[in-house]
């Protein structure tokens, strides 16, 4: 039979609260002599082989120390550089002893039960939520964060700043000489605030000097086909992702065409592969694991007395972006 805490109280002479409040680390402010009594009973507690109960805990304290991920599909949690932001997120809730729980909220899931049963204290997505889902957060009264994403304004959300990434990108072309540049989306990729923010950024940048900003939203073989046909072609790229500078960096391989001397190329998230690249690949990078760190203090402040006061607006949080400048941009061919 398991050791309890009265076990431990019995053999140390103490109440069993006090052994609960030892192991629970709550000893701040202790005097000398509560200390060696508390150093005494975690080494009874080791020696008994005493594990927590954390089901009696959650019970007691009115908390499961559960965050739940909320997704429709799990492409949206392991694409991309959510990877990163996931790293950065769970770093943080184990620092406050919490740890994260994948809760699909698709047609027939269980996450109903999950929300409104009391298995998470606060929760976080990367994707706008159904109103059922909405509803459901609502009624349990849980908090909840939105990360990399701003299309719901009244959840508190952590943003790239991909106004200024963009613009920073078609600037640095500009300062080479190109005039013919374009921005690159591929047509797969999910609808997201990104795309509408890194246009306006190449934008901006673009009118300012007087030139045309061209868009495409498209298959990887209709932009192959603009990049190596016609005499009017880019002779600069600003790629949505670097998954799109991959694929079109490797297709300018196939056509004999050189990067940069025929077409700069830069792309957005600064994935590991991206400087090892051939050539390295000027990127648009941010700090990744930032998004998550942000989240899950937002959540866990929202969980502590210092938490957001309902009648505040939702908090919004910009991470910064870098542009990262290597080998695949320069000066645009002479004769163009």
């Amino acid at each position: 039979m398991p050791a309890t805490i009265y076990d431990i109280a019995r053999q140390a002479g103490v109440s069993s609260s006090t052994v609960a409040r030892v192991l629970r680390g709550d000893t701040k402010g202790d005097r000398k002599d509560s200390a060696e009594r508390a150093a005494r009973i975690r080494q009874i507690a080791d020696s008994l082989g005493y594990r927590p109960n954390l089901r009696a805990r959650a019970f007691s304290e009115q908390r499961t120390k559960g965050v739940g991920l909320l997704y429709t599909d799990d492409a949206w949690v392991f694409e991309g550089v959510n990877d990163k932001v996931l790293q950065g997120l769970v770093r943080e809730l184990r620092k406050h002893d919490h740890h994260l729980l994948l809760v699909p909220v698709d047609e027939g899931g269980d996450w109903e039960e999950l929300l409104l049963g009391g298995h998470v204290d606060g929760c976080v997505t990367f994707q706008p939520l159904s109103e059922p889902v909405r509803n459901g957060i609502r009624q349990a009264a849980l908090p909840c964060v939105l990360l990399g994403d701003n299309s719901d304004c009244d959840l508190p959300h952590i943003v790239v700043d991909d106004v200024a990434g963009s613009y920073s990108a078609a600037r640095h072309l500009i300062a080479l000489g190109h005039r013919r540049i374009g921005l690159y989306v591929h047509n797969t990729v999910k609808p997201h605030c990104s795309i509408q923010e890194r246009f306006q950024g190449f934008e901006t940048a673009m009118t300012e000097e007087g030139l045309e900003p061209n868009f495409w939203h498209c298959s990887e073989d209709e932009m192959i086909s603009v990049l190596t046909r016609g005499g009017a072609r880019p002779t600069g790229l600003i790629c949505y992702s670097d998954l799109e500078s991959t694929l079109i960096g490797h297709a300018m391989w196939q056509y004999g065409l050189k990067i940069p001397a025929d077409l700069s190329l830069i792309g957005f998230n600064d994935k590991f592969a991206t400087k090892y690249m051939t050539p390295p690949l000027t990127t648009v990078g941010f700090d990744a694991n930032q998004i998550g760190t942000l989240g899950a203090e937002l959540i866990i402040r929202s969980l502590t007395s210092d938490g957001l006061s309902e009648d505040q607006p939702p908090t919004s949080i910009q991470v910064k972006t870098q542009l990262i400048v290597r080998g695949s941009t320069a000066a645009p061919p002479k004769n163009a």
